[in-house]
């Protein structure tokens, strides 16, 4: 009995695809099985916070807008005269 070369070469292919068939499988499966747990793992969390609520506006009466400019005034010169004092020691 003659063994031909040829087909020993078949057979060991065969053997090799199925090896990789049964991988594939393996790997299929556990495709599967983590993209069934997807949903149960990735649920939105609710965390978001309340938007904070607005300021209330302020009163513009003349009053209030001339207290508000006085401020600014006496910042400005405080200021402005820290600043000449700091050119006039330099």
């Amino acid at each position: 009995m003659k063994i031909n070369m040829r087909n020993l070469n078949v057979f060991r292919r065969l053997d090799e695809l199925e090896t990789a068939n049964l991988h594939l499988q393996v790997l299929l499966q556990g495709a599967r099985r983590d993209i069934e747990r997807l949903p149960k793992t990735t649920a939105p969390k609710p965390t978001a916070k309340p938007a904070p609520k607005p300021a209330p506006k302020a009163a513009t009466t003349k009053e209030v807008l001339e207290k508000t400019a006085e401020k600014k005034r006496e910042y400005a010169r405080r200021y402005y005269a820290k600043k000449k004092a700091a050119r006039a020691a330099a």
